[in-house]
């Protein structure tokens, strides 16, 4: 059974998680399957927009934590797979957020044109307290989003972003009322389907076409840092951690 609920209805595309039972994070053959989606709509010229939103009160907790944690080359491949779909992705994005959004659930944000969330929303990129590192493109489309100083505070810290903060920093576009996000995200995708395809692309590229160069950096130079950062005492106490339920102890490191 899929942890996807996808329609394609009057021009927008719709994906919603609804792996509620994982707090709608997100694995890797879930990767595999929004990948297949994104490539589907991009070639789908009834397609204007693609509008990504959690089921329920969690937008996406982020990745599965025990796949993150016990990573295999297959599935940071998958992960990785779902960077790429994101980056070539031409067309609109969207998204709606309700409740938490962490970790790749935040990054999934950082490839969206157009973030709606609501009051109540919270945003976590809990990668230092894993004693990993920022991952996904994080390091760069956060920062200049947010700006050094500001971002550095909320990763460095592993603090989390409300609603407002989120707002201020340039990591979502407006805050709704939390019963709202949904409904003014797909008015503003409706919206954009009476606008003409090729202008919609043409300015997306535009938009886009300056960080592509950068962004792929900083992901190559993640990777770099990430596998030494998995091979550390902090990383293997967090996986032991996870997997004993508790919280990891660094303090005797």
């Amino acid at each position: 059974m899929s942890d996807l609920s996808v329609t394609f209805e009057k021009g927008v595309c719709q994906i919603a998680i609804t792996r509620a039972a994982k707090r709608n994070t997100i694995s890797a053959e879930n990767c595999a399957e929004i990948v297949r989606i994104l490539l589907q709509a991009q070639r789908d010229s009834q397609v204007h927009c693609l509008v990504l939103r959690g089921d329920g009160a969690i937008f996406c907790a982020g990745a599965d934590l025990g796949e993150i944690l016990h990573r295999t080359e297959q599935t940071q491949a998958a992960y990785d797979a779902l960077i790429e779909a994101l980056i070539a992705f031409d067309k609109p994005l969207l998204a709606a957020v309700n409740g938490p959004a962490v970790g790749l659930g935040v990054a999934l944000l950082q490839y969206c044109d157009l973030v709606y969330c609501g009051e109540k929303s919270l945003f976590s990129l809990p990668f230092t307290a894993l004693g990993l590192a920022p991952e996904y493109g994080l390091s760069y489309l956060a920062s200049s989003r947010a700006g050094l100083r500001k971002i550095s505070e909320k990763l460095l810290l592993s603090e989390p972003i409300s609603a407002q903060e989120a707002l201020s920093m340039g990591l979502v576009s407006a805050v709704f009322k939390d019963e709202d996000v949904v409904r003014e995200t797909l008015s503003r995708a409706a919206r954009l389907t009476q606008l003409p395809l090729g202008s919609l692309r043409a300015t997306k590229k535009l938009l886009r076409q300056n960080q592509a160069a950068s962004l792929r950096a900083a992901i190559s130079l993640e990777k770099e840092v990430l596998a030494e950062r998995l091979q550390s005492d902090e990383a293997q106490e967090a996986c032991r951690a996870f997997s004993e339920g508790r919280k990891p102890n660094f303090s005797a490191r």
